[in-house]
C-alpha cells in the first residue's frame, strides 16, 4: 500500500504573487513545506503539482533543482490534476497539503497517514469542525474512491476546490474526522499564508523556532503566538551568561569570601555564585559523619550571605547561589533573578517543585543524571508551572558531578540532546581543568556556562580550588567568547554582505559556454558545452536541460547564452508529466 504526498501550488497567487517561492530566512516557502513534511512521514513519495502554464515554470524549475517530483497538469482543473499524479504514480492513498500551509503540523500529518493506511477509510480529515489552525489542514483520499466521487463532479467549482464536493456530501464514502487534542486551544488560529502581513508574521515566527524549525510542532507554535517575545535571563555581556562560582572556595572564611567576591566582580562575570547550606540539614550525620562535618565547617552565617549578595547587586553585577536549605531561600530571595538546582537535588521533588512554585527561572544542573531523570524532573517542574516549557524560564545544564574530570567526561554533545529532547535553553557548568571545555561549549550554543572560581589555585588542598578559574583567565576567556559568537553567528544560510557587495554570487559561479562557434539550427550536444566562471547567461545548473535544443542564431564560442533569445527550451523543459 502506497501513501503519497501532493502539494498543490502556484505561481501566480492572487493576494501574494509568488508566496510558493517567497524566502523565508534563507528557504523558501516551498522548502519549509517540505520539510515538515519529510520530518512527517520519511520515506513516504512527496510531489509537487503545479500547473503546465509558463507562469508556473518557476516552481517546476525549482523542484528540478532540488530533485522533488513535479506534476504539471491543468491549472483549473486542480481535481484532475490531484487525480491523474496519484493515479499515474500508482497510489493508494493521496494526501493534499497546500501551498499556503507553511505550517503543516509533522505530528498531526504523521498520525493521519498511519489512520489512512489501515484502508478502513475513504477519507481522513481535519477540516470539520476547524480544530486545527487555518493553514494546517491535511486531507487523505483512497485513490479508486476518489476516482469514482470525480467522475460524476463536472461543476467547475469543485473541480477546482478538489474536495469541496465531499464536504456538500458528507454521506459520500467511509470518513474519519481527525480532532485536533493535542492544543485544542489552536482552534482558527490563522497560520496560512495568503496576505503580506501572513508573510511577515510568519517570518517573525520561524525567527523565534531555533535551528530546526521544521521540527517544532503546533503546541510550542501556538505557545510562541500566545506570548510576547520576552528578553532571556541567559544572556550575558560576551554572549553566554559567565556565571562564576566561588562555591565553597571560602572554606567557611568570611573574609575570604568577600575577597573573592571582589575579585570575580573584577573579572568581569555576569553572575557571582555562592552555595549556601547547612550541615544539619543536607547531610545524615548518622550515614555520612565526615561530610556532616565538611558542610558545617563551609558554613556562612545568613547575614554574611545577605551581605556577598549585596556586595553583587551593589556593584550591577548578578548574584546567584544555589541555595540547598529552603528556610534559608527568604534572605537571598530578593538578590537572585533565576534559581539554580544543583545536581544532587535534581531528584529531590520536594524542593524542585518548591522552586518552581516561586515563579522564577530555573537553572538546573543535570549531573549523576540519566536522560529519563532529567526529563521526568523537567515534567515535575512544568506540572507546576507551564511557562517553564519555554527556554527562557528553564535552561539544563551539562555537567558531571566530579572534581575534576577528565575532557572525556564532559560530554559536550549532551546539550544538542537536551535541547531536542525539550525544547528548553541549555548550557554547561565545567569541572574540568583550564578553559577549553568552556570554550568549546560556548561554539556549540551553550547558553550559560557556570565555572567554579578561586583567588588562586597555589597552596590549596580543597578540590574545587583545582578546577577553577581566576582573575586573568576570567577575562581572556571573555575575549575569547566574543570571537567564538562572532564566528558562530546565525543559523540563517544565505549569501552574506561581503560576498554580494563584492559581486562574488556571480563571478565565483560557472555558466554555460559554447566551447566552439555554433550555426543556427544545430543541434547542442555534451561536446559543444562546457561550464566557466562567471556565471552570465545560462546557469550552469541548467546544462542538462539544453542538450539537444537547436541554437535559434550562431553563437560565438564563450559567448553569454541567453534563453529565448540563443534558445527556446519551452519544448523540452515544461511537459505536464514532469515527475
Amino acid at each position: 500500500m502506497t501513501t503519497g504526498i501532493l502539494i498543490l501550488c502556484r505561481y501566480d497567487s492572487r493576494r501574494l504573487p509568488g508566496k510558493i517561492l517567497r524566502d523565508l530566512r534563507g528557504r523558501s516557502v516551498l522548502g519549509h513545506i517540505l520539510d515538515r513534511v519529510h520530518q512527517a512521514v520519511p520515506g513516504h513519495p512527496v510531489v509537487v503539482a503545479t500547473s503546465a502554464r509558463s507562469c508556473d515554470d518557476p516552481i517546476a524549475e525549482f523542484c528540478r533543482r532540488s530533485a522533488v517530483p513535479c506534476f504539471r497538469g491543468a491549472a483549473e482543473d486542480v481535481a484532475g490534476r490531484f487525480l491523474a499524479c496519484a493515479e499515474e504514480l500508482g497510489w493508494n492513498h493521496a494526501v493534499r497539503i497546500n501551498g499556503d500551509n507553511l505550517f503543516v503540523d509533522p505530528a498531526t500529518l504523521h498520525a493521519m497517514v498511519a489512520i489512512a493506511e489501515t484502508g478502513v477509510f475513504d477519507m481522513v480529515t481535519n477540516v470539520p469542525g476547524r480544530t486545527f489552525p487555518y493553514g494546517m489542514s491535511v486531507e487523505i483520499v483512497g485513490v479508486p474512491f476518489y476516482r469514482a466521487v470525480l467522475a460524476g463532479v463536472s461543476d467547475p467549482h469543485h473541480r477546482e476546490h478538489v474536495t469541496s464536493w465531499l464536504y456538500q456530501n458528507p454521506d459520500v464514502g467511509r470518513r474519519h474526522i481527525y480532532i485536533n487534542r493535542t492544543c485544542p486551544e489552536a482552534a482558527g488560529m490563522h497560520l496560512a499564508l495568503d496576505t503580506p502581513e501572513d508573510l511577515s508574521r510568519a517570518a517573525a515566527l520561524l525567527a523565534r523556532l531555533g535551528d530546526h524549525p521544521a521540527s517544532v510542532g503546533l503546541p510550542r507554535l501556538h505557545a510562541l503566538l500566545m506570548q510576547e517575545p520576552e528578553p532571556s535571563p541567559w544572556q550575558g555581556e560576551s554572549g553566554p551568561l559567565l556565571i562564576a562560582e566561588i562555591g565553597g572556595n571560602h572554606e567557611g572564611d568570611f573574609e575570604t569570601a568577600k575577597a573573592m567576591t571582589a575579585l570575580a566582580i573584577e573579572s568581569g562575570a555576569d553572575c557571582v555564585k555562592f552555595q549556601i547550606y547547612r550541615g544539619a540539614t543536607l547531610v545524615n550525620p548518622v550515614e555520612s559523619p565526615d561530610r556532616y562535618r565538611h558542610f558545617q565547617r563551609f558554613e556562612l552565617e545568613p547575614a554574611q550571605h545577605v551581605a556577598l549578595a549585596r556586595m553583587c547587586t551593589d556593584a550591577g553585577v548578578g548574584y546567584l547561589s544555589s541555595v540547598w536549605d529552603m528556610e534559608m531561600l527568604d534572605l537571598v530571595e530578593p538578590y537572585m533573578p533565576f534559581y539554580k538546582i544543583g545536581s544532587g537535588d535534581l531528584t529531590a521533588w520536594p524542593l524542585v517543585r518548591a522552586f518552581a512554585r516561586r515563579g522564577k527561572p530555573i537553572l538546573l544542573s543535570t549531573g549523576l543524571a540519566t536522560m529519563d531523570e532529567v526529563l521526568q524532573t523537567v515534567a515535575q517542574i512544568q506540572a507546576v508551572d507551564a511557562r517553564y516549557r519555554r527556554p527562557e524560564w528553564l535552561c539544563l545544564l551539562q555537567c558531571t558531578s566530579m572534581y575534576p574530570i577528565p575532557d572525556s567526561d564532559a560530554n559536550l554533545r549532551v546539550m544538542d540532546a537536551l535541547r531536542a529532547a525539550t525544547g528548553v535553553a541549555v548550557g554547561y557548568s565545567d569541572h574540568t581543568v583550564g578553559g577549553a571545555a568552556l570554550r568549546a561549549a560556548a561554539a556549540m550554543g551553550a547558553e550559560v556556562l557556570e565555572f567554579h572560581f578561586t583567588d588562586s589555585r597555589e597552596g590549596k588542598t580543597f578540590r574545587d580550588h583545582f578546577v577553577s578559574l581566576t582573575v586573568g583567565e576570567v577575562q581572556e576567556l571573555k575575549r575569547d567568547l566574543k570571537q567564538i559568537r562572532a564566528l558562530r553567528g546565525h543559523a540563517l544560510k544565505q549569501p552574506e554582505a561581503s560576498e554580494v557587495t563584492q559581486g562574488h554570487v556571480e563571478s565565483f559561479r560557472r555558466a554555460v559556454y559554447a566551447n566552439r562557434p555554433l550555426r543556427a539550427g544545430e543541434t547542442l550536444t555534451t561536446a559543444d558545452l562546457t561550464v566557466l566562471r562567471p556565471n552570465h547567461g545560462t546557469d550552469a545548473r541548467d546544462f542538462d536541460r539544453l542538450i539537444g535544443l537547436q541554437a535559434k542564431r550562431d553563437i560565438a564560442a564563450f559567448r553569454a547564452l541567453t534563453r529565448g533569445e540563443d534558445y527556446d527550451d519551452s519544448q523540452n523543459d515544461w511537459a505536464p508529466d514532469d515527475i
